[in-house]
């Protein structure tokens, strides 16, 4: 199967995919969906990145990405994905130790690699943004999308801080 090609358009945006290693549910404490909350946060940043919406859930990540002409969605991701897997890491180490079998040290916390969607128009943005605040509510997580703490619905709907700053 070839490899999927990425376009690095400036202002180009990105619906990006990441799950856990193996789907193990290494985000399901409330406190490692925060980490990567504020890993994002921090990453769009330092990286002069925008995020126009996101969920975290208990085994994967969605986001909308985009920057300006230096922005390059795959170094973004690595780097979100680098950041959070350490924090992720020494919180089990800390907080949760019984669960260290599954999160062992040598053992990833991500998913090699990511899928990236190139959103080319306003009609699929709306699209990818119902489709990402609703993944709590079609997995059970949640009763509405803007009960889910840890992803951007809040700020669409309540116009409430989220953790990230949305940029639509």
């Amino acid at each position: 199967m070839p490899k999927q090609k990425i376009l690095h358009l400036p202002g180009h945006r990105h619906f990006v995919t990441f799950s856990t290693y193996k789907r193990r549910r290494f985000l399901a404490p409330d406190r490692t969906r925060d980490i990567a909350v504020e890993v994002l946060q921090k990453k769009l940043t330092e990286h002069q990145a925008f995020c126009a919406g996101f969920v975290i859930m208990p085994d994967h990540v969605h986001a909308i990405l985009f920057g300006g002409e230096v922005f390059n969605v795959s170094q973004f991701v690595q780097v979100w994905k680098k950041t959070s897997s350490y924090r992720i890491k020494q919180f089990y180490q800390r907080e949760l130790t019984h669960y260290l079998d599954s999160c062992p040290d040598d053992g990833p916390i991500w998913q090699p690699g990511f899928y990236d969607f190139n959103i080319e128009s306003e009609k699929k943005m709306t699209e990818k943004l119902h489709y990402l605040h609703n993944n709590p509510v079609e997995d059970q997580l949640s009763s509405t999308p803007v009960s889910w703490h840890w992803s951007s619905a809040r700020y669409y709907e309540l116009g409430e801080p989220v953790g990230v700053t949305v940029t639509p």
